[in-house]
């Protein structure tokens, strides 16, 4: 039994350091050298958590920008639309007065037998006392899609 006895005495301690060994002990460098990199790592993640917070905040400040400028858009394409039906109103009030004008004027000639009024032929420009007749043109701009649809963005450069 003493041959026993020895045996566990040495094979003990000798087998309690191999199963350290083989069980992970590090050295207190590489133990610190870990603990550093994770601090690193824990302060990365708290940096990039911070600014993914701050992209977001900034996505939700630019989605509600879009929606007032789009509702911006709405508002000043109505107006737009209101002021272009408006001048054509105007123009075909023009016009009417005009041809009320000539109508006098005819009327005032015609018994000392004069000829009667010609038309303004088309294409032909103004006198420097009559507008321009811009009726057809602003017309065909108010039935235009660009009018028709507020779906689109119009462009900046549309008359």
């Amino acid at each position: 039994m003493s041959s026993l006895s020895l045996i566990r005495k040495v094979a003990c301690p000798l087998f309690l350091c191999v199963a350290l060994a083989v069980a992970g002990c590090v050295t207190q460098e590489t133990y610190n050298a870990q603990v550093i990199r994770t601090n690193n790592f824990q302060r990365q993640l708290a940096e990039e958590e911070k600014r993914s917070a701050d992209l977001t905040a900034e996505i939700a400040r630019l989605k509600n920008q879009v929606v007032e400028l789009e509702a911006q858009n709405r508002a000043l394409t109505a107006q737009l639309k209101e002021a272009k039906a408006q001048v054509v109103r105007s123009l075909e009030e023009v016009g009417r007065l005009q041809d009320e004008i000539k109508q006098a004027r005819a009327a005032a000639v015609a018994p000392l037998g004069a000829a009667a009024p010609i038309s303004k032929a088309r294409g032909v420009a103004p006198s420097s006392t009559e507008p321009p007749d811009r009726l057809d043109e602003l017309k065909d701009n108010a039935a235009s899609p660009l009018m028709k649809s507020n779906a689109g963005t119009p462009s900046p450069a549309a008359p």
